[in-house]
């Protein structure tokens, strides 16, 4: 029996990145998070400090359900992908319309544009952890929830 080589592992990794951005472009959430593994843990310091750590499959397919409720056309368009070992690196750029609350702001009916960066880390054909950053305030000046260098204050985030 022949084991697979290490260069055919990491365009396997490489392949499912792209398999799995494809799904979330699609909508279709489960096609994204049934290639992580059962104890999957994301990390992003771009997010609240109770979701900047994610742990679970399941509960990370609740969290992507509800991005969708806030931009139901959200599409992410892969740039580039390096692989090295058990670690894929990724740049993609998310673009949708806020149609729904983001956090504590209400529906702005805006457009936005956002750079993504990350890394997944496989253990076996599943991805195990995942690291990723963008830049928030940039979407939120363009979503109008944030003043830009050359505007006034931003709205009032409404009650919770």
């Amino acid at each position: 029996m022949s084991h697979p080589t290490h260069a055919s592992r990491v365009e396997a990794n490489k392949a499912t990145v792209r398999h799995i951005l494809e799904r979330l472009s699609a909508g279709d959430v489960a096609g994204f998070t049934d290639r992580l593994s059962p104890t999957y843990v994301r990390h992003c310091q771009a997010m609240p400090p109770e979701l900047q750590e994610i742990h679970g499959k399941e509960v990370m397919h609740q969290w992507l359900l509800s991005n969708f409720e806030t931009c139901p056309d959200y599409r992410e368009e892969l740039e580039w992908l390096v692989g090295e070992g058990d670690f894929v690196a990724w740049r993609s750029r998310g673009r949708g319309t806020q149609q729904g609350a983001f956090g504590p702001f209400p529906p702005t009916g805006k457009p936005m544009e956002v750079v993504i960066i990350g890394m997944h880390r496989f253990e076996g054909a599943l991805i195990a952890e995942t690291w990723t950053s963008w830049d928030n305030l940039a979407v939120l000046v363009q979503l109008g929830l944030f003043p830009s260098p050359d505007s006034g204050p931003a709205p009032a985030a409404s009650p919770r």
